[in-house]
């Protein structure tokens, strides 16, 4: 039973790095300090910078659950989480290419701007995308 405990602390420390990271590869992507707009009360920012939390937990629930569980496995886990954090990273990229003007600018307006819709829906595809490769 205690080798499980510290499996479930192996997996959820990876868990959280890939969350921690994918926060930091979004805030990069993004004008200004993404943890300062959200604490600021900026909507665009707090669905954005959500749904990409919950976007990576989908990949990591995934890529955990179908590589199984073990010490074997825990590098596949923290492996298809960064390939989730690249796979979103890319997509809000090519987004933002599609979308006349800067589209992280207007994501983060005072009002939510149905910008940072598109950008959250992009992340919510591009997990599933992600998740249902790893089936």
């Amino acid at each position: 039973m205690f080798e499980n405990v510290l499996m479930i602390l192996a997996y959820t420390g990876v868990g959280l790095a890939i969350l921690v990271a994918g926060f930091y590869v979004l805030d990069l992507l993004t004008p200004g300090k993404l943890g300062e707009l959200v604490m600021e009360g900026n909507p665009g920012a707090a669905l954005v910078s959500a749904t990409s939390v919950l976007s990576l937990g989908v990949v990591m629930w995934f890529a955990i659950f179908f590589t199984g569980a073990g010490w074997e496995h825990l590098d596949d886990a923290a492996v298809y989480g960064a390939v989730g954090v690249a796979a979103q990273a890319i997509g809000i990229f090519i987004l933002d290419l599609l979308i006349p003007g800067k589209l992280a600018q207007h994501c983060f307006s005072p009002t939510l701007h149905p910008s940072a819709w598109t950008m959250s829906g992009v992340q919510v595809a591009t997990a599933l995308v992600v998740a249902a490769s790893l089936t």
